[in-house]
């Protein structure tokens, strides 16, 4: 019956093996006939394996109606049965003995029968019966086998097809990627060269006679495209973040230094605008930290960028501070820029401060580009930026990014000590830019600070001898530079730096008396080098 070889395997191939299997072995335990396995479906009987010992009864693979065939019937006489004695089937083969047992699924579903038939004198015993009953439930139980495999193997071809079009998908999505980061390339590459042309014309049409309407055109053009300029970079960083392309160095950097040339950058804007932008950093100049220098900075630049373009009138305050003892190797910096402004919408401040890993940064891009590129960089470095109303009218972000400390700078130290003591005498109006006073007396210094002139010459006639004078040019009283000369005539050695508002023109005469000129808003080495330089 060719069932060796799946005897010999251990298991089927399918239904049809395992019923010519039960056939052969039927055929050796009984002495009927004829033994045969029949699909039923309610509507036809198949043959699906048969045996006949002599005389040929069945045939493999003939099919009969349902309404014509002998399944799950017990006959001894199938002439003379009222159920059997009409059908064709009868006619065609006679009077026979019959006996079909029905091939049972789990589901109580009729697969099929096993099927027994002889001549009428043929007498089954009670152990044959029990046997051909057993054969059943053990074909009822290959065939949900079978079911269950063939829903296996359905799953699986789906899994496969599944996985199939997901990576056609991903390799369709990867192909769309960086043919809209070649397109943005090179749009960006076209446009930026014009661009370029004429920002560099509209510095060649200026002339120290341009009238003044000719003057704010010209300023119109340049100031449209700087902002064009802006929205091609925020596009490219934007882009190349989201394809997952930006890499995070953590190397040794001066983080004052980088926070305060970031700052530096906008103070052009800002007297522009005449909006005041302060600096206040609690931070060392002497200490390196371990970070991305370029990324930070970025970052900085794109939320101060947006700070002033939101600032009609008033100012913007950056300040930082890094959180942590200073002998822990790692810290968190917290920066911070206030500026006089209405912040953005609920619905976009929601987005923006979401603690969600895996923020919607397309959803981010409404509120801005540059805000959403800083963000994305944030995320990048394990820090967040959160924004929030501070007073009626003024807006704070906040940025916090874990830094490492690497090592301090022992020479910058060494001048810090010996800055320890010293007098200043500190000439300034009250602002939001209290750095250069704070700075000065976090190196222990014994500052003096006013905005009276009148009040500063008295001190001095009370016998108060600075070792240092720091004037600010920008007073509202006016009358700086004669107030150095004036100071120059009492205290003839007194060394005297000025801070200069950035843009302020200073006669070349006037600088005569000073010992050194910082434009503000002041960095800190600029400070302490200065103060290293005029203290004996």
């Amino acid at each position: 019956m060719g069932t060796a070889e799946g005897i010999t395997r251990g298991f089927y191939e399918d239904i049809k093996e395992a019923a010519a299997h039960i056939v052969d072995v039927l055929s050796g335990i009984l002495k009927v006939n004829t033994i045969f396995v029949a699909t039923n479906d309610g509507v036809t009987n198949v043959i699906l394996e048969a045996f006949n010992r002599t005389e040929e009864l069945v045939v493999k693979g003939s099919a009969l109606p349902f309404t014509d065939s002998y399944c799950s019937l017990v006959l001894r006489d199938t002439c003379e049965h009222p159920m059997t004695r009409s059908m064709s089937v009868t006619s065609g083969l006679g009077n026979r003995f019959f006996v079909g047992v029905p091939i049972m699924r789990r589901s109580g579903e009729t697969y099929g029968t096993i099927c027994l038939m002889d001549d009428p004198g043929y007498v089954i015993s009670e152990t044959d019966m029990k046997t051909l009953k057993a054969m059943a439930v053990f074909l009822g139980y290959v065939v949900d086998l079978e079911s269950t495999l063939h829903v296996q193997e359905r799953k699986l071809s789906d899994s496969e097809q599944m996985q199939e079009q997901l990576q056609a998908e991903k390799e369709r999505a990867e192909s769309e990627a960086l043919t809209k980061t070649q397109m943005l390339k090179l749009m960006s590459h076209e446009i930026r060269n014009p661009l370029n042309g004429i920002l560099g014309l509209t510095d060649l049409m200026r002339t120290p006679d341009m009238p003044e309407e000719q003057s704010e055109y010209v300023n119109m053009i340049e100031t449209s495209g700087n902002i064009l300029l802006s929205l091609l970079n925020n596009m490219m960083n934007f882009n190349i973040n989201e394809a997952g392309k930006t890499v995070i160095h953590d190397d040794p950097f001066d983080l004052v230094g980088t926070i305060e040339n970031t700052v530096y950058l906008y103070a052009g804007i800002a007297t522009g605008k005449n909006i005041e932008l302060g600096l206040n950093l609690e931070l060392n100049v002497s200490q390196v930290f371990v970070g991305d220098e370029v990324k930070i900075g970025q970052l900085l630049a794109h939320v101060i960028q947006y700070a002033l373009d939101s600032t009609r009138e008033g100012s913007v305050l950056i300040t930082a501070v890094v959180n942590g003892e200073e002998l822990e190797e790692t810290g968190t910096l917290l920066l911070k820029v206030k500026y006089t402004g209405q912040m953005l919408s609920d619905k976009k401040t929601q987005t923006f401060n979401s603690q969600d890993e895996n923020l919607n940064i397309q959803k981010l891009i409404g509120s801005n580009l540059g805000l959403a590129v800083s963000q994305n960089l944030a995320i990048l470095m394990h820090g967040r930026i959160q924004v929030s109303s501070v007073q009626e009218n003024e807006t704070e972000f906040n940025i916090s990014l874990p830094l490492r400390r690497y090592w301090e700078l022992p020479q910058l130290a060494s001048v810090q000590q010996r800055l320890k003591g010293k007098k200043v005498l500190l000439a300034k109006d009250p602002d939001i830019l209290q750095g250069v006073s704070s700075l000065m007396r976090r190196w222990e210094m014994d500052v003096h600070m006013t905005s009276g002139l009148t009040l500063a010459h008295d001190w001095i006639k009370e016998g108060f001898m600075p070792d240092v004078a720091v004037v600010d040019m920008g007073l509202l009283e006016g009358g700086a530079v004669d107030f150095v000369h004036e100071l120059k005539q009492r205290l003839e050695n007194l060394p005297v730096i000025v801070l200069v508002p950035y843009g302020m023109h200073i006669e070349l005469h006037e600088t005569e008396a000073f010992d050194a000129v910082l434009t503000k808003p002041v960095r800190q080495a600029d400070l302490l080098n200065a103060l290293s330089i005029t203290l004996p």
